[in-house]
Formats: structure tokens, sequence, C-alpha cells
């Protein structure tokens, strides 16, 4: 790589040097001890970062009135040391917990509280109703305000001490945080002296940053997190309030950097935590905006997994640091791998928002129950047969574990479902797991035989002293839909897309919803229907992913910032009906209050429940040594269970 780079380029906050200008972002799922204080875990997660080539090292939010705070300084010296070591800096996050924590002080109850109580609910099902306190929320008193402020202050001064870089003021994503709780009109009604005009609801976070500043001094660096954008409209926080009024306030308050996010995380949760469906840097228009307005260094943050990408953002003078978080956790030495001209080794990201901490369902290594990769006491002769990401994988750990690995995959392509799922815009990220895995086998020198279905002979033929079957599962066809025109699984209709109908009705509401959604976003008249309720929506994926999904579909009673906003009516989404007939006029459903209804479709989807395909593991137990079976073949799952049932198998060979 060019060193004329700008992400090669040193940068200054205050008088903390980088040595380029990429930075770990505060990720909350950072490991740590039980009492939430650095522990031996937190120090090997920060290192790996730091070894792997990003300039300054975020943390996740550490509270500033923990009780065991006064004692954390040599637990915070060992991190410093091991970042250091790397020559990289350590700054730490303080946040104090905003409404969203159950039992923690807060605000006055939600502002109209009959638009603003299902968003939690519909993704964990009343787990949070039956929290004590969460749903009703203490104003501070004065004093309690203080104490908060005079905390931030003393945690500040006790981190400087044992030689952290720089501290960060968490002030963003609404209700998560009591600083951005005070300065947003949407969660603030209060009506004394921290609430009401912008002056009023600014006065806690600027009067902390003051103290905080009094504590260390005039040289000693302190960064600001803020919402540009809580995406709540003007009920909220707005791009024109940041560049307007909170930048200046912060600025005078004495902040050096502003590290710029969006989003609210009640009411507008995939707004932080984005999922693959947004496209890739999409929060950096607000840093853009807010760099427009300050000469202090900007931080910018948002799904950015690509170098180039970080490159490209830097020389349109966008932001001066670009933060990456879940692209660090899928691969830590991303920024040595590029600066070393290596970027087809670095693990993608994929923002299926599982983990993004310990563990990431791509990365089995930074898993705290990871078994160590080591070299093998013998190389065995290893038969791989599927070519999915869970044999890929097994096939990859296998060879730099110093086996003699053959893959065999019966279809054209590698990849199996995973691969599948890439055709489909909304999931087409998953394609980063499946490009990383052939690179890898590739540079390993692992023999792939494709288009080859294994059989007795090539046990015969190969001898393999072990076989791992990673062929997969198979989607369940009910009766009622086998052999129908029109009828398709929902894996086949990825690979057939072009052939899906105007009219679509999709059967399945938990992999289903997510095409159903995709269809519609095409122009395609859809109809979601399943047998369970609302909490089955994309019940597989991740919360954040399951927001977005229920969203996007009618009869969802999710929460909006803007109460008249206009609902979708498509797809439509049909809960609690059974198949009763499949035929050319329609598919007949009945409803659980024994209504009966015929829907019309070109196209009807089958995605319900799968199958695993183990035949092969009964076919060749005790034929060889030893056999395995991982992935969708030995349990149904998902990615991460994937790769940690290859890694788990692979590992022990």
């Amino acid at each position: 790589m060019s060193e004329h780079m700008k992400v090669f380029e040193p940068i200054a906050i205050k008088g903390m040097e980088l040595k380029n200008r990429i930075g770990l972002a505060p990720l909350l799922n950072m490991p740590r001890a039980e009492d939430w204080t650095p522990d031996d875990r937190t120090v090997t997660w920060f290192e790996e970062r730091a070894k792997g080539g990003a300039g300054l090292i975020m943390t996740g939010a550490f509270f500033p009135n923990h009780p065991l705070m006064p004692e954390s300084p040599e637990k915070f010296r060992k991190v410093v040391d091991a970042v250091h070591a790397h020559g990289a800096k350590l700054a730490v996050q303080l946040a104090a917990g905003g409404p969203m924590l159950g039992n923690g002080p807060s605000l006055p109850p939600y502002p109209d509280d009959r638009h603003a109580k299902d968003t939690m609910a519909q993704v964990f099902a009343g787990v949070f109703s039956s929290m004590p306190g969460f749903t009703t929320v203490n104003e501070l008193t004065v004093e309690e305000i203080e104490q908060y402020i005079n905390g931030f202050a003393m945690a500040t001064k006790a981190l400087k001490d044992a030689g952290v870089d720089a501290v960060e003021l968490h002030c963003a994503h609404g209700g998560a945080t009591l600083c951005c709780s005070f300065i947003s009109p949407f969660y603030n009604r209060r009506e004394d002296d921290y609430g009401g005009n912008w002056e009023k609801r600014l006065r806690l976070p600027t009067e902390a940053i003051k103290k905080m500043r009094e504590a260390v001094g005039k040289d000693y660096p302190l960064l600001v997190r803020i919402s540009a954008n809580e995406l709540l409209g003007p009920r909220g926080i707005t791009l024109e309030d940041t560049t307007n009024i909170i930048v200046p306030a912060f600025e005078e308050a004495g902040v050096d950097c502003f590290d710029v996010s969006q989003g609210s995380i009640l009411h507008s949760p995939e707004g932080i935590s984005i999922p693959l469906y947004y496209p890739r840097g999409c929060f950096i228009h607000h840093a853009a905006a807010v760099k427009k307005v300050t000469k202090l260094p900007i931080i910018g943050v948002g799904r950015i997994v690509e170098m180039d990408m970080a490159e490209k953002f830097l020389r349109e003078g966008k932001a001066d640091i670009i933060y990456m978080g879940r692209q660090l956790t899928s691969d830590p030495e991303t920024p040595k791998k590029y600066f070393e001209g290596r970027p087809e080794e670095i693990r993608k990201c994929i923002g299926c928002l599982e983990g993004c901490g310990t563990p990431c369902p791509i990365n089995y290594d930074i898993s705290p129950e990871a078994v160590p990769l080591t070299r093998a006491e013998k190389s065995k002769n290893v038969l791989v047969i599927g070519g999915g990401v869970a044999g890929m994988e097994t096939a990859r750990v296998c060879a730099l574990r110093g086996h003699m690995v053959t893959l065999m995959e019966k279809s054209h392509e590698l990849g199996g479902t995973v691969a599948a799922l890439t055709l489909d815009p909304l999931t087409a990220e998953f394609r980063n797991i499946v490009d990383y895995l052939g690179t890898q086998m590739r540079k390993l020198d692992i023999d792939i035989m494709m288009c080859r279905e294994a059989g007795r002979d090539d046990i015969a033929e190969m001898k393999p002293d072990a076989v791992i079957i990673a062929t997969g599962a198979s989607l369940r066809m009910p009766e009622v839909a086998q052999g129908k025109p029109g009828v398709v699984e929902h894996v086949d209709a990825l690979r057939r897309r072009s052939e899906i109908g105007k009219r679509v009705v999709v059967w399945g509401l938990m992999y289903g919803a997510e095409l159903a959604v995709s269809l519609a976003r095409e122009g395609k008249e859809v109809i979601l229907i399943g047998e369970a309720g609302e909490n089955t929506i994309a019940s597989h994926a991740s919360n954040s992913r399951r927001w977005w999904i229920m969203r996007k579909l009618t009869d969802i009673n999710v929460v909006r910032a803007n109460p008249e906003a206009k609902r979708v009516s498509n797809p439509e989404v049909l809960f609690h009906v059974r198949v009763e007939e499949i035929t050319p006029e329609g598919v007949t459903i009945t409803d659980n209050q024994g209504r009966t209804r015929v829907l019309s479709f070109d196209t009807l989807i089958v995605s319900r429940g799968r199958e695993k395909n183990d035949a092969l593991f009964q076919e060749f137990e005790g034929r060889v040594p030893e056999v395995y079976k991982i992935g969708d073949c030995a349990a149904a799952g998902n990615i991460q269970k994937a790769v940690w049932s290859a890694n788990e198998v692979a590992r022990e060979i």
C-alpha cells in the first residue's frame, strides 16, 4: 500500500499523537469482570486490537460512579501497558445509564407513553416488562445530578493517573445514556434548571466536561460522543440542532474531539447498531456536517468495514479519524493486513450483529471458550464432505494444524446455504465470509473437488484418516405443498429469483420475514403468513435485525417517533393461520377464529424449518477411523453454530 495514504498519517488530539487514523470504536460488548471493571480478558481484548494496527483504542462504557472506580486505576494500568506496547493509545469512555436501564435513576416518565411501550417488548417478549423499575423512571434531584458530574470528574482524574491517554464522555444514543437523555428534547421533560431550553438541557453534560477539565488540566485530551441525529424527527435531536447548538456548546465547554454517531437506543435502535441492511459508511454524512462547523478533529463511524472506504472518507475530508468497531471484532488485524498489502486476507464483518464482541460469529478465536489453535501431533489425511461455511471453515482450520485436507462439494459453488443468501440484496454481506474462506483455502493449498458427490468408492480410494460430514440441512416441504405448481422452497427461490412472479405468498415467519421485505422492496405484492404470532418474526436474527424487519411490516405495533407516520401495506402479514389446501386458484388458509381465505399467488415460497442431511454420517460411520458431522448436518443452526462446530471438531483431530 502507498505510504502517502491518509490512513497512514499520524494525527494529534490535543497532546495525544496517534500513529495512524484508524481507531477501535467503543463497544459495550467488550469482555470484562462480573463487576464491570477490567480483567485479564479485557487486557487481551484491547491488546489484540492494538497489535492488529489500530492507532487509537477506545473502550466501551465504564461507569464513573461505579463503587469500584476508586480501586480500578491499577486494573486500567494493565490495559494501558498492553496497548502502549504496540504503539497505540488508549482512551476510556465514561457513561452513566439513561432510562433504558431498569432500576436506574433517570428522567420523568416516557413522553407520550401510549406510543413508547412496545419496541423492546416486541423483541424480548415481555422480558423487560418483568424488570422492576423498567417502565417507571424517577427524576434526578439536583444533588444527584451534581454527584454524577463530580463522578465524571473524579473518574477522569483517576484514569489519567493510571496512564490512560484520553477520556471520552458518552453523550449519544438517547435513552442509553444519562447525558443524551438530558440533551434530547424527546426524553427531557424537566422544568427546572436542567430542562426546557437548549442551554438548560445541555447543562449537565457541559458542566461535566468543565469539571473533567478542571480535574485533569488544559493539556489532557477530552472527547465527546454525540448522536448528531437521533432519527426521531423534530421531537428529538436533529442534525441542525447538533451543528448550530450542541457542537458550539461542547467546544466552549472544553472538548478536544467529536466522535459522531447517530440514533436513540429505545426508539431508533437499528440506527445505532446498524445491521447489514444498511449501506456501508451510512453515518459518515453526520461526521462531515459536524466537521464543517468546527476545527476540532472529527471521528467518523458506522459500518465501515473496508480500509479503502476509510481512506476515501479521509481524503474527502468527511472525518479526520475513522472508527471500526465490529470490523475490528471480526478481524483485529484489519489495519495490519491492509498496511502490509494483504487486504484479501481480511475477514470482513458480515453485519449480522450476533455477539459483536465476545463472541463474533465468524471469528471463533475471540470466544472466551475457544480451544487454542495448535499444530496437530500427527498429520492426517482429512476428507471434508460439503463445501458450505462449516465445511470450508473445518478445512481451513485442519490445514492450519498441519493436516492434508481434501474438500468435496457436489455442486458447482462453495458456500452452501450462506452463498444462496448472498443472492438477496438484504443479506449480500454474507458474501464476505464465503469469499474469505475461499481465499484461505486457496492459500493453504487445500485440494477442492467440485461437482463431486461423495460415496463409498471415494472412501476406498482415498483412505482418509478422518471424514467430516458437512452436508448441511434441507428446508422442510410440508405435504400439502409437495409437487404443487408455483411452489418453491426458500433457498431455491433465492437461486431462481428471476422466476418469482408478481404476486407472492411467503409461508414462514422466521426466515421468511426477511425475504418478504426484500421482495416487497422489489415491487412484488407480498403476503407473509405463519401459524405463530409476531414474536416469531425473524426470531433467528439479532435484535437490531428484527427491529429493522418489524418496522418494514404492517400490523406490527412498533414505536414510531411520529405516531402519524404512514404504515406500510406491503407486505401484508397474517398471523395464526393454517394452510388447508394449495390449488391453481391459490392457497386456502384458516385463521384462529375459524375464518377462511384464499390467497392468489404466482409464487408460493415455503420457508419453514430444516431437516439435517446426515445420511452420509450413518453410511460412513465405522468404515473410517474417525467420522464427524458438523454445522447444519449435526443440528440446524446459524452461521455462528456452523463456524463453532467446525472449529470444535477441527481442533481435536
